[in-house]
């Protein structure tokens, strides 16, 4: 299940048995799959990351009990704040345990599978019941997102979490007579802070530590195009890139000149250097647009590998 954004927060009645809200946290998507011979953590995009959270895999073992599939969010807790950074880290290529900071935990906010039963045709307000019986310890790393059906405590719950600045900016809204369809945007996304999602088709300077990336979104026709550039990127910002990047291939559609003459500021061009379209960023971008592309130049808020080309908006 995929969530697409929204510009209001939904009231009540907007979706199928009533809506149903919750913080929308600053995290990894991630299955966990629990049997009696432990738990496989798998990313949203079906890769296994046991390895990278072998911790949050050994609570959930602990925790929880076998034939359960479980939905949420990997999240790293520092300082009473989400650090997303760390979640970077740990999934970096040639990570190791000697990387690791602090320990992740699990906001688990659905649960598809039950004693091996495949629940996912029963609805929202079932499912997130059966879920609160199974998650019933308060201090166990794997944790139940908080939900709420009363939108007034909705917007409070996102005016304290915006104020405290834990990392939590937005809020995700289902309805509770909905079933789980893999794949399906039936849920909603609400930011506070408007960003988008973009691929790096191009970068200024090293890939390894970028001044500057050019970004691009398929067309309706499946053609990638460029959609604009992002402003300098910050030391801390450059080297989060690291290892992200791959070299580009003869296959590039941009190989015939679509990312050259890009201009960096006025009057300022320089050249690129392509790179495989694969990874996804999240930028602060204005409305502004001019043929396609974003007037001004994007800010770069974080990296999205857990994102592919396909899942994000089209040009």
């Amino acid at each position: 299940m995929l969530a697409r954004h929204v510009s209001a927060l939904p009231e009540q009645g907007a979706l199928p048995g009533g809506c149903a809200y919750e913080p929308k946290f600053d995290g990894y998507r991630a299955l966990l799959f629990v049997d009696d011979d432990g738990c496989r953590v798998q990313s949203r995009r079906g890769h296994d990351i046991t390895d990278a959270f072998d911790d949050v895999a050994a609570a959930a073992t602990e925790q929880l009990p076998a034939g359960l599939v479980v939905d949420g969010e990997l999240v790293v807790w520092s300082d009473g704040s989400l650090d997303f950074g760390e979640l970077q880290r740990r999934l970096g290529r040639g990570s190791n345990h000697g990387f690791r900071r602090r320990p992740a935990s699990f906001v688990a906010f659905d649960v598809l599978a039950v004693a091996g039963i495949d629940i996912r045709s029963r609805t929202l307000a079932v499912r997130r019941e059966l879920l609160e019986t199974v998650l019933d310890d308060p201090d166990g790393a794997i944790q139940l997102s908080p939900q709420t059906t009363d939108v007034e405590q909705a917007r409070e719950w996102l005016e304290d979490y915006v104020a405290a600045d834990v990392g939590i900016e937005g809020l995700v809204v289902k309805g509770l007579g909905t079933t789980y369809r893999g794949g399906a945007r039936d849920w909603l996304k609400y930011r506070v802070r408007d960003t988008a999602e973009a691929v790096v088709g191009a970068v200024a300077g090293p890939p390894e530590a970028p001044e500057h990336l050019v970004l691009g979104r398929l067309d309706e026709s499946g053609e990638l195009q460029m959609v604009g550039t992002t402003t300098q990127l910050s030391p801390q910002l450059r080297s989060g890139l690291d290892g992200l990047l791959d070299q580009a291939d003869d296959t590039h559609p941009w190989r015939d000149g679509g990312a050259t003459g890009t201009r960096w500021g006025r009057g300022d061009q320089r050249p690129v250097t392509l790179v495989a379209p694969t990874l996804v960023v999240e930028v602060s971008v204005d409305s502004s647009t001019d043929r396609g592309r974003w007037r001004h130049p994007a800010r770069l808020v974080r990296p999205r590998p857990d994102l592919s080309l396909g899942e994000i908006p089209r040009a």
